[in-house]
């Protein structure tokens, strides 16, 4: 048995949790039922609701377990269990070189966590982390690295060889994009305001991100990068694990990766209309912006036309000579 694991026990039944819910594999029956049915805002709010008030794990702690100890499982390397693997580096390291790997924010607290629990100390997005790589991270946010930029480096650091960076964003390995993204998701619906918690939002809007919004990014990669490495089995463990040795809470979009595109990319509908081209959406009771870019991966900007309601929704009757270019929604920020 783990040691950590056997001092949970010791500690008491920390978690008020049966021994045999360690082996569970996969949401506990019913554990999604209040969501099954929904789409858009509707899903997105029962979502919240389920992940929201999850028991919370202290950041540091000499008397209870906190999130090191908790790293030592979530992370461990399933080829040498005195080993974890090493987000970014990709490498297997002794548990006991601590400090010398630590602990990352995939969500920097800068950017919104603010070094206050529970976003602080949140499993589902910190990863044991070479100390030197994660301050080389900073509080970068996730997106393609530019590499017309003169602060683009490749690779982004000695330690991460599969990592790029530039001068304001990080793009890590393509094996764990998926996973990345979909922690992003998470923090996004699980932090929503509620009463001295911050409000976390992703955007495409990367000249909002700053200390001062809580917003992080960028929204268009994450997405894509979410569908180009899907979930795998030592993801689902990861959530397992969280669920049934420390928060009670999972994160949805490793047990539905459908909901990903169902809550962060509402459907345009493009169509000509008389010499105009008109973008159509429904109606969703989400507040909802027009954004556009030469490309996916040029940065978007809103489209400032003014959307016009009729019985189908909404629409934006925009020139023809806008027609190539790159047209999503994204609630608004």
């Amino acid at each position: 048995m783990h040691k950590t694991l056997r001092r949970i026990i010791a500690i008491g039944g920390l978690l008020a949790l049966p021994l045999a819910v360690y082996g569970q594999s996969g949401p506990p029956a019913g554990y999604y039922t209040a969501a099954e049915t929904l789409t858009g805002s509707e899903l997105r709010a029962a979502l919240h609701d389920l992940v929201n008030d999850h028991h919370i794990i202290p950041y540091s702690s000499s008397s209870r377990i906190d999130v090191h100890d908790a790293l030592d499982i979530l992370d461990e390397d399933p080829t040498d269990t005195n080993n974890v693997i090493l987000i970014y580096s990709l490498r297997s390291e002794a548990k006991t070189n601590w400090p010398a790997w630590n602990r990352e924010h995939t969500w920097p607290n800068s950017l919104g966590a603010d070094y206050q629990e529970p976003a602080y100390s949140d499993l589902h997005a910190i990863r044991a982390c070479d100390a030197s790589v994660n301050s080389s991270r900073g509080n970068k946010y996730y997106d393609w690295s530019d590499t017309n930029s003169t602060s683009y480096k490749f690779p982004a650091y000695a330690e991460t060889p599969l990592c790029s960076t530039d001068n304001n964003s990080w793009e890590p390995p393509d094996a764990i994009k998926g996973d990345l993204a979909r922690s992003q998701f998470y923090m996004d619906i699980r932090y929503e305001g509620d009463s001295d918690e911050p409000d976390l939002m992703l955007t495409d809007h990367i000249e909002l991100i700053s200390s001062a919004t809580n917003l992080m990014g960028r929204l268009t990669p994450l997405i894509l990068w979410h569908l180009q490495d899907p979930v795998d089995d030592a993801e689902r463990l990861r959530n397992d694990s969280i669920y049934n040795l420390f928060q009670t809470n999972r994160n949805p979009f490793v047990d539905h990766p459908e909901w990903v595109l169902d809550i962060f990319v509402p459907p345009v509908f493009i169509q000509p209309v008389g010499s105009a081209l008109r973008i159509r959406w429904p109606a969703t009771g989400l507040n909802l912006n027009l954004i556009a870019s030469p490309s996916l991966h040029d940065p978007w900007t809103t489209v400032t036309n003014t959307p016009v309601e009729d019985t189908e929704g909404w629409f934006i009757d925009l020139p023809t000579d806008t027609s190539n270019r790159v047209f999503r929604l994204q609630t608004g920020n």
